[in-house]
């Protein structure tokens, strides 16, 4: 017996969905949360037992909205929810804990660790960090939320935990990425952030992009277990943090291809004079 509906975004994952569903799928209710997959997600996803929700149409590129937490909670019949997406894995002993969590009255937040390998490497994590994944849908608001951002909770400071930074508590992110597909994806991320922070009236600023680089460096430092694979991670996430800067430094002064060639244009015009 559980009180959690564990909500899976996913799009084109038939290669990924299956160990999620067989993950979780003894703790309660799984629902794959699709936003207009094409390949087998679906059939795989209901011969494993989940219910297949096709996603509401929106304008957003991202999940994380109040609409998307409006519906789950309109098709979801539990208090709890497991917010979650198709490359986590739960060890035995945190879905344990989340479903005994669910049971209780006190907690309404958690905070579950998660440790992110990239690149193929499952020897060590390239990442540790955290994220509130798991909630009661009662103490939760997305109405202000932005492209990765895990809501808002509406409860008070002990009503909030979280779980112990062990591997038997954490979430374990497989995140498949080569430098084509992390480039593409994290380009799309960046104009996203990028028009966030321009339509919230942030600045760019040469000092913020420098900083914010050498803070990815320092987040993923532990990639550099595996020194040659850590070097290329620690790089690539601080050039995603350089997309978004140089997006918004385009944004504020107005550059894009079309502005460009007027410029270029009447510059070459005034060269051509010479010639007449």
């Amino acid at each position: 017996m559980s009180n959690i509906t564990f909500i899976i975004f996913a799009r084109n994952e038939e290669k990924r969905i299956s160990y999620v569903i067989r993950n979780l799928i003894g703790y309660g209710e799984v629902i794959i949360f699709d936003g207009g997959s094409t390949d087998k997600t679906k059939e795989i996803s209901e011969h494993l037992g989940a219910r297949f929700v096709p996603r509401p149409p929106s304008d957003k590129k991202y999940v994380e909205t109040q609409e998307n937490f409006d519906f789950i909670k309109s098709i979801t019949k539990t208090d709890w929810i497991y917010w979650g997406y198709a490359d986590n894995i739960a060890p035995k002993t945190l879905a344990e804990e989340m479903v005994r969590i669910s049971l209780q009255d006190k907690i309404k937040h958690v905070v579950i660790p998660l440790y992110t390998y990239l690149w193929g490497n499952t020897r060590n994590y390239a990442h540790k960090g955290g994220a509130p994944m798991l909630y009661h849908k009662d103490f939760m608001n997305y109405e202000k939320n932005y492209m990765h951002g895990m809501g808002q909770f509406t409860g008070s400071s002990d009503q909030k935990m979280t779980l112990p930074k062990k591997k038997e508590y954490a979430l374990h992110h497989f995140s498949t990425y080569n430098i084509a597909k992390f480039t593409a994806g994290h380009l799309s991320y960046a104009e996203e952030e990028a028009h966030y922070k321009y339509r919230s009236g942030k600045k760019f600023s040469s000092l913020r992009m420098l900083a914010a680089m050498v803070r990815y460096c320092w987040i993923f430092r532990t990639g550099l277990k595996n020194p040659r694979l850590g070097l290329i991670i620690m790089l690539s996430y601080a050039f995603s943090r350089f997309m978004v800067y140089a997006r918004l430094y385009e944004l504020e002064n107005g550059i894009t291809l079309e502005s460009m060639e007027r410029n270029y244009s009447a510059a070459k015009e005034k060269m051509l004079e010479e010639f007449k």
